[in-house]
Formats: structure tokens, sequence, C-alpha cells
């Protein structure tokens, strides 16, 4: 072999070398092994939602668990929770720790949400789990049956994963026999991805948040406790066509999200059964717009400059990662057309971004807490709790998930998985944040939708509820 071939095996087994590893990288890279999946969940003894201001007693509170010093963790704890009361992650932390000093038999349950993608939504979730378990526990103090609540991080707001994470968490969860039951995930998608993961293990996952209609009837391990986009698309399309002569809609919405499509279609064939005229544009799909912010101004205007002669109401139905290009049509709109949007624009987002322009805009949410203080004392047990009675609706379908999980564990003299779908699936009913917490035999939430406008007061935004919706 002469000289210049040998050198150019070389290069070329070198070349072949460096392809292997890099292909061996990504591979490994996108595919979360056991250990990592592993610190996805917590039950004290690391942090999943660092807030942005650490405190140090917050750090010594959670290395105390990790280092199985429990007294000085709850100590610890308890100091920082009477002075940042506000923090759902530590207080689940403190409720587990209640749970240890206990000494007595208790069961596990589990909450997933995409902690590290959407820190601030899964916040309003954890606040209601960990109000639901505060409650719990309080009332089974020094007897059994307290709840233990493991937290897990399944990021399913990740583009480039898609549910890829968040099954992995929910395969780790199935094989942790002491968990009973689920409050998860977040996205309709991510439901629906993890769904026959949970049906293979028997185990109940109960949603605060999917409302995609392909989840109804799904799986018999599948609930949830908010209504479906169907009723929010029709609690819609109502609101339209009694306020308005003549409705005709344009509907913006993104192909790439379960929960997007869902909401969108469900309200089209909404508008087609009252017949309502639907104005269609390409540039409506909001997943083929650019990814660069600053052609979302151009784009949106050449939309409403086309629908401003053929339509008279404007339907948001983004999902969550596509808020900013439905606030930019909000933005140029300048509350011209009236607004529509489904729940994933019920955000401080939309108040802080849209302002004036957002003023008006009706969105249907699954719970107002404004328009269900009937004789309920939540809301002053919310004060007393977290320092604030202003809590949204998914603290609401987290505390009414979370309470449904511990009813259906509560009524088993030996409670199995099984037995939590069984209770469940039988006319099941159990108090609630403010109303009874029931399941049609779908799995669906036994509920109405709740209406909300934003509003100005004075110089602040807000979503308040409409009468008699």
């Amino acid at each position: 072999m002469n000289k210049i071939l040998r050198v150019k095996l070389q290069r070329l087994i070198l070349l072949s070398f460096i392809v292997f590893i890099v292909v061996s990288c990504v591979f490994n890279s996108s595919k979360p092994n056991g250990d990592s999946i592993s610190e996805r969940i917590t039950f004290g003894e690391k942090s999943l939602a660092n807030p942005e201001e650490v405190r140090p007693e917050r750090e010594r509170g959670i290395n105390s668990i990790a280092n199985r010093n429990y007294d000085q963790a709850f100590r610890t704890l308890t100091n920082y929770l009477e002075s940042k009361p506000n923090d759902p992650e530590a207080r689940i932390f403190l409720n587990n720790l209640e749970v240890e000093k206990n000494k007595k038999p208790y069961h596990v349950i589990a909450v997933s949400m995409p902690i590290s993608s959407s820190l601030n939504k899964s916040l309003e979730i954890l606040r209601g789990v960990a109000h639901a378990q505060y409650d719990w526990n309080f009332s089974r103090s020094g007897a059994e049956g307290m709840l233990k609540i493991a937290i897990a991080d399944d990021d399913d707001n990740d583009f480039n994963n898609g549910t890829k994470i968040a099954e992995e968490v929910a395969r780790e969860l199935t094989k942790r026999k002491e968990i009973l039951g689920v409050v998860g995930h977040y996205s309709s998608g991510t439901s629906l991805g993890t769904a026959d993961i949970y049906k293979d293990s028997q185990l109940v996952s109960i949603s605060p948040v999917s409302t995609s209609v392909e989840l109804t009837n799904y799986s018999p391990y599948f609930f949830r406790t908010v209504p479906s986009d169907r009723a929010a698309a029709e609690a819609l399309a109502k609101y339209a066509q009694d306020k308005f002569s003549s409705v005709k809609a344009v509907v913006f919405y993104n192909s790439d999200s379960n929960y997007s499509k869902s909401l969108s279609q469900e309200f089209t064939s909404e508008l087609g059964r009252r017949n309502i005229v639907l104005r269609e544009d390409p540039d409506c799909d909001l997943s083929t717009w650019s990814k660069n912010p600053e052609d979302w101004r151009e784009k949106a205007t050449a939309v409403l400059n086309r629908a401003k002669d053929s339509a008279n109401v404007l339907m948001l139905a983004p999902s969550s990662g596509y808020l900013d290009q439905a606030l930019e049509i909000v933005q140029v709109n300048q509350g011209n057309l009236p607004v529509l949007g489904g729940d994933a624009v019920y955000s401080a987002k939309t108040l802080e971004k849209g302002r004036d322009s957002a003023v008006k805009m009706v969105v249907a949410i699954a719970w107002d807490i404004e328009a269900n203080e009937t004789g309920s004392d939540f809301p002053k047990r919310s004060q007393k709790l977290w320092g604030t009675s202003s809590v949204n609706w998914r603290t609401i379908t987290a505390y009414d998930a979370t309470q449904a999980l511990g009813k259906a564990i509560e009524k088993q003299i030996q409670p199995t998985r099984e037995g939590v779908r069984e209770e469940l699936s039988s006319g099941f009913s159990t108090p609630g944040a403010f109303k009874a917490v029931k399941f049609s035999d779908t799995g669906d939430y036994d509920g109405d939708i709740q209406l909300v406008k934003v509003l100005k007061i004075g110089n602040r935004y807000d979503f308040k509820p409409l009468p008699d919706s």
C-alpha cells in the first residue's frame, strides 16, 4: 500500500470514528436514561421549582431532607414558609415531613407538570395540590391515611423532545408501586402520550388542565377535573351569537398542538351547528409563522387587513407556546374586532402585553373564584395558607384532582391502583374547593364553563367573570 493511500485510509477511519461518536452522543442525549429521569422526581430531597430569589433558609431545609435530618428540615422549612408562604413546592415538602413525623401508615400519589419549561403554570398546579394535601393531612393528624406527594418534572412543552420525557417520567412513576395515582399531565398531547403507559400499569391519572375532546373515553384510567374543549367551544359560540348579529368568525390556532386543534375544530363545528359563518385564511395557523418575533407584526397586520371586511369576531385558540403570536394579533387589532379566547389565553402575559388592546376580550375557563363564592370558605383558607385569596382556575382544578384521588384511596380497606379506578368510575362524588367533584362515564369532569372578560380597573387589568355564563 503506497503512502498516499495509507493516509487516505487513516483519514477515512478517523472520520468514521468521529461520525460514530457524534451519532452516539445525539442518540443518547435524546433518549433519557433511568438516572436522569429519577432526578426529575422528588419528595423534598431536591428542588425542581427553584424560585427566582433563592432563600438560604429554603436551601438549608431541602439539604436537611437530603441528609435525612428531618427534624431540622421541618423547623427550617416552617420558618421559611412563615416569611415566604406562597411557595407551593416548599409547602409540599413540609407536608411530606408532617407525614414522616406522624409515623402512621400513609398513601403516596404524584403530581407531574412541565416545571422546567412552564414554571409559573406548574406552580399554579402545585399550589392546588399542596393546598389539598395540607387540608387532607390536617384533618387526619395523628391518624392513618395521610398523603405523601412526589413532584415530577415532565417538561412536556419541550418542542425538541415532544412527549418523550413525559413518557419516561410516566414509566418511572408506574414502576414505583407505592404510587396509587397521578395528578397530571398538563397539555392534552402529553396526557394522550402517557395514557396507555398508565393503563398498562393500572395507574389512574387525573388531569386538571388537559381539555382535548380526544381524551374523552380514551382510557378507563384517565379522568379530568376540567371541562373538555367541546364545552368551551359551545360557551364561546353561544356568547358570540347572543352578543353580535350575523356573526362571521376568524379562528387562529396552531396545528402542532392537540389542544389547539381540538379547541379550534370544536369551535368551528359549533359555528356550523349555529349557522355561523367561518372565514378561513391560511395564515391563521400560527405554527406556519416565522420563528422570528420581528416578523409577527407584519403577519398579523396582513391577516387582519384581509379579515376586516369579511369578519366581525376573532377567536384565539393557541396553545401556551404560541401565546405571544396570538397577542400580536390582539395588539394589531387594537380592540377593533371583538376577541374570544381559549383557556391558554388566560394568563398574566395577556394582561401585561395586551393592556388596552385586550380589554373586553372574552375567555372560556374552567373556574373563576369570584364567580363561585357561594358560601365556601376556600378563599379564607387560601388566604391563611398562601397569604392571598387570589387563586386561578388551574389551582382549583388541581385541588379537586388531589381531593378526588385522596377520597378514592380512603374508600378502600386495602387501597390498590385498580381500586382507585373502580371508586372513581362508580357514581363517585367528593367535596372540592367549591362544589362536589364528579365524573361522567367517559372520565370527563361533570361541570360547567365560566366566561371571563378582560377589564381595566384603575391602572391595572384583570379577568372578571361574566354573569350568567
